[in-house]
């Protein structure tokens, strides 16, 4: 009898086990009832959902540009009054968006403040944290500028701020991962109306949207940017130059790069099309370094197309001239990569 009762209390302490178990499976099932993901979304590995909220939009693209903000300079560089919403930060590489409606009954505030603990306990180096309940500026329109495109569960769609207009807290800053510089930001914020409607949520209770941005630095694929023949005959015959964007180097380097094969084809084949055609190679670089170096290396480069061409492809070099000039002819700004990115180009200019 005294193992059996043994036995009994066992078995029941086993079944108090799995109800407590399934107690909590249904609590979280309550946190999650304010429906399904958007299909093929999920949260990102460095900082995951607050508890219970719903992903309604996501987004990933492997090549792109990020825009982050400043504070305001008007505002004496306060992160606690303005974003400086003229002057973004534009970051580039894979890029994720991500937009959450949190559980009814938590504020803005406390799913904001939980973001931003776990990003400083992950490393987060803030370089903005904006109070909005502080300065008035509208979430509506930042989300719409950086967040529309995503794709998103039903009804919500592009058009539609999941957003309050006021009262947005806003967080961006950098951490490192893997050796490279991460940049983050999350805009968190009250409800609209049509999420509140959507969601049955009262007037009075609070309820919060939260849109997450993460840029990764990474290489943009190369050799997908090749200029036809035609092309590059009918910008000489236009302009007298053209810009070529197919020909590629790595870092500091002077070879040609295998991926740069395509490009160097439809020079030789404009070439033998038009035998009188005598042309400038001209290497440009962006302005990272001094003068003098990406000088030597600009026409290092140009050297390397003209060699290529000669010698693989015997094209008389005296149809040809390398010159290098380093940043000293840009066609973008220097300030953020995609300009920089736009000045590391070789011409081909007409003689």
């Amino acid at each position: 009898m005294t193992a059996n009762w043994h036995r009994m209390l066992w078995n029941m302490a086993r079944a108090l086990a799995v109800l407590g178990t399934l107690g909590t499976i249904s609590k979280a099932g309550q946190a999650q009832a304010l429906g399904p993901d958007v299909k093929d979304g999920k949260d990102h590995p460095i900082v995951s959902r607050f508890a219970g909220s719903q992903l309604i939009g996501h987004l990933q693209l492997e090549f792109e540009t990020g825009r982050f903000y400043l504070p305001r300079k008007e505002a004496g560089n306060d992160p606690t009054k303005e974003l400086d919403t003229n002057k973004p930060v534009s970051r580039e590489g894979r890029v994720t968006r991500l937009l959450y409606v949190a559980p009814a009954g938590k504020t803005p505030l406390e799913v904001h403040r939980n973001f931003e603990q776990a990003l400083k306990a992950a490393g987060l180096k803030v370089l903005t944290a904006v109070d909005g309940r502080n300065a008035w500026w509208d979430a509506g329109s930042h989300w719409r500028d950086n967040f529309a495109k995503l794709s998103f569960q039903p009804p919500f769609a592009a058009d539609i701020s999941p957003f309050d207009r006021s009262d947005a807290l806003y967080v961006y800053g950098t951490l490192t991962r893997g050796g490279v510089e991460v940049a983050v930001s999350v805009l968190t914020g009250p409800l609209g109306s049509f999420a509140k409607s959507h969601y049955k949520t009262t007037n009075t209770t609070a309820q919060a949207a939260v849109a997450v941005q993460i840029v990764e630095p990474k290489p943009m694929a190369t050799g997908q940017v090749t200029v036809s023949a035609e092309g590059i005959g009918k910008g000489l015959e236009v302009d007298g130059r053209i810009a070529l964007y197919g020909i590629y180097f790595d870092t500091g380097k002077a070879e040609l790069k295998p991926e740069s094969k395509a490009q160097i084809d439809e020079m030789v084949a404009l070439l033998r099309t038009k035998p009188q055609l005598r042309v400038h190679i001209v290497g440009h670089t962006d302005n990272v370094g001094t003068v003098e170096a990406n000088l030597l290396l600009s026409q290092r480069r140009a050297e390397a197309v003209a060699a290529a061409l000669v010698t693989t492809h015997k094209i008389d070099a005296k149809r040809l001239s390398a010159r290098g000039v380093a940043s000293l002819a840009p066609v973008a700004g220097n300030r953020n990569e995609g300009g920089r990115a736009l000045n590391r180009r070789v011409e081909l200019v007409e003689q």
